[in-house]
C-alpha cells in the first residue's frame, strides 16, 4: 500500500510522534526544510538550497532519485540520475532488489548486531570471502563502522608492528574525518579542528621524487588512496606504486592503501591497487582498506584487511581494539550478497564497457571545449572532468543539477568534477547521462579571454 500523503503544517510548538503509516513525506517539505536546518545543520540547508537542492529526498530505485515536492509550490518533483553515488555507497543503485531480500532474509533468520563478545558465524564467513578476493596473502580483517574508523585502526596497526609513530600520506588526500584519520587527510580538513601533528607528514601524490625526499626508517606507515577521489580523480604515472611499494620495503614502512572509493569493482577490476590502474601493475599491500560500498546502500560497514604478520598486538590482548556494532551481523549477510554481485567476473566486465562509453565522451567533450576542460582522468566508472578554475568547477555542478545530474565538484580540488555512476549503469542509461552533461555544458559560458 502506498504511504498516506499529509498536507498537515508544523508549528514551533507541535510535538512530533512517530507515525507508522508514513514514512516518507510525513509533513510537506517546507517543514521538513525548517526541521533539518533548525535540528541537523543550518549552514547545509542553506548550502544544498543555494545550488538548488533545498529539496527533501524522496523514492530512490535504481539510478533516480526522486524529491519529495518541486523547488517551488505545485512545480512536479525533481528527479536526478545519481552519478555520485555518496563515494560508492551506491555502487549497485539504489533498491537493489537481491541487497533488498538479503536484509529481509537476515532479519527473518534472526540477525542482529549481533555481540562483539561472542564468536560470530557472519563475521567469519565475510572475513574468508573478504580472503579469496584480496589480493596476495591479506587474509585477516577486523571490522568497524565507517571508513574513518578503519582508517584509524590501520594507523594504529601500523605503528604497534613497526614500533614507529609517524605517518606519511599524500597532499589533497581525504581518509575520515576521525581522529588519526582526519590527521592523515589534507589541512583542509584537519586544521579546524587543531588535528595537525608532526608526526603527519604529506608529500605530492603521484611524484615518486616528492617521497623519496621524505621517507626513511622513522615512518610506521604510508596511507595513499589508489585514485584520490576528494583530491580530483588523480591517476597516478605507470610504475608509481610500484616504486612506492619498493621505498616502503626498503624502509620497513607499511603500504596501507585507501580503497574506500576505488576498490569493489569501481575501476573495472576488483581493487584499484591490484590491476585497476594499470593491468601490469598489480600491488600487495600490507593493510588495506574498505568502506562505503560495503554497505551496499543500506548497512554501514567497514574492514581493515591486513597480513598475518602484522596482528600482533590482538595475540598480546585480542581486546585492545574493539568495535561494538562494527561488523553487524546482518551487515555481513548483507555485505556477502554485495560481494557475490559485484567480483561476478561478467559484472566486472560491464563495468569496463560502460566505463570506455563513458570515458570518450568525456574526452570528446574536452576536444570540444578546450577553453573549458583542461583534463579528464579516471578509470572505470570513476572519472573526475578539470575546469580552467574553480568557478567552472561549481557552475558545471549547478547546470549538472538544472539538468538532472546529480554529481558535483571535489572537496579539495574544486576546480574538477568527480562522476561515479552505480556500477550497474547499463549503455543506455550511459547514454542519457552522456546527454545530460553535454547539455548542461552548454549552460556555461565561454572564458573572454580563452
Amino acid at each position: 500500500m502506498a504511504p498516506k500523503e499529509n498536507n498537515s503544517t508544523l508549528k514551533e510548538s507541535d510535538k512530533i510522534s512517530f507515525k507508522d503509516e508514513i514514512i516518507m513525506g510525513s509533513f510537506p517539505q517546507k517543514e521538513l526544510y525548517k526541521l533539518y536546518s533548525k535540528h541537523v545543520s543550518k549552514p547545509k540547508a542553506d548550502f544544498f538550497k543555494s545550488i538548488g537542492l533545498g529539496v527533501i529526498q524522496g523514492k530512490r530505485e535504481r539510478l533516480t532519485i526522486s524529491m519529495l515536492e518541486g523547488r517551488k509550490p505545485n512545480k512536479p518533483p525533481i528527479q536526478l540520475l545519481d552519478c555520485r553515488t555518496s563515494g560508492g555507497v551506491f555502487n549497485l543503485g539504489h533498491r537493489h532488489p537481491a541487497i533488498i531480500k538479503a536484509m529481509k532474509d537476515g532479519i527473518d533468520a534472526g540477525l542482529d548486531i549481533g555481540d562483539h563478545h561472542l564468536i560470530s558465524e557472519q563475521r567469519a564467513l565475510l572475513a574468508k570471502e573478504l580472503a579469496d578476493l584480496l589480493p596476495g596473502d591479506i587474509s585477516q580483517t577486523q571490522f568497524c563502522v565507517g571508513g574513518g574508523e578503519a582508517i584509524d585502526l590501520a594507523i594504529k596497526l601500523a605503528r604497534s608492528t613497526t614500533k614507529r609513530k609517524k605517518v606519511l600520506s599524500a597532499k589533497l588526500g581525504y581518509h575520515g574525518v576521525t581522529g588519526l584519520a582526519v590527521a592523515a587527510g589534507d589541512s583542509k580538513f584537519s586544521a579546524p579542528f587543531l588535528a595537525n601533528s608532526a608526526d603527519f607528514v604529506q608529500v605530492e601524490f603521484g611524484n615518486i621524487e616528492s617521497l623519496m625526499s621524505v621517507i626513511n626508517d622513522t615512518f610506521a606507515c604510508l596511507i595513499l588512496e589508489t585514485i584520490p577521489a576528494t583530491g580530483g580523480i588523480l591517476i597516478a604515472p605507470p610504475g608509481y606504486f610500484t616504486q612506492v611499494r619498493s621505498l616502503c620495503d626498503k624502509h620497513g614502512v607499511l603500504l596501507i592503501a585507501d580503497e574506500v572509493q576505488s576498490g569493489l569493482g569501481r575501476t573495472g577490476e576488483m581493487w584499484g591497487i591490484y590491476g585497476g590502474i594499470y593491468p601490469e601493475e598489480k600491488i600487495i599491500p600490507d593493510i588495506m582498506v574498505l568502506a562505503k560500498g560495503m554497505s551496499a546502500g543500506y548497512y554501514p560497514l567497514a574492514t581493515c584487511s591486513y597480513r598475518p604478520f602484522i596482528g600482533e598486538v590482538f595475540e598480546q590482548d585480542p581486546f585492545i581494539h574493539i568495535s561494538t556494532t562494527g561488523g553487524s551481523e546482518l551487515g555481513c549477510y548483507v555485505t556477502r550478497k554485495m560481494l557475490q554481485i559485484i567480483s561476478n567476473p561478467t559484472f566486472l566486465q560491464n563495468v569496463q564497457k560502460v566505463g570506455t562509453q563513458l570515458g570518450e565522451s568525456l574526452q570528446s567533450f574536452k576536444a570540444q571545449y578546450p577553453s573549458l576542460i583542461t583534463e579528464v582522468r579516471g578509470r572505470g566508472l570513476m572519472w573526475g572532468v578539470e575546469f580552467i578554475n574553480e568557478r567552472y568547477g561549481v557552475g558545471y555542478t549547478l547546470q549538472m543539477i538544472k539538468n538532472g545530474i546529480f554529481a558535483d565538484y571535489c572537496g579539495n580540488n574544486e576546480q574538477t568534477i568527480k562522476l561515479m555512476p552505480p556500477l550497474i549503469t547499463n549503455t543506455e542509461e550511459m547514454k542519457e547521462i552522456i546527454r545530460r552533461l553535454d547539455e548542461a555544458l552548454l549552460g556555461l559560458p565561454l572564458p573572454k579571454n580563452p
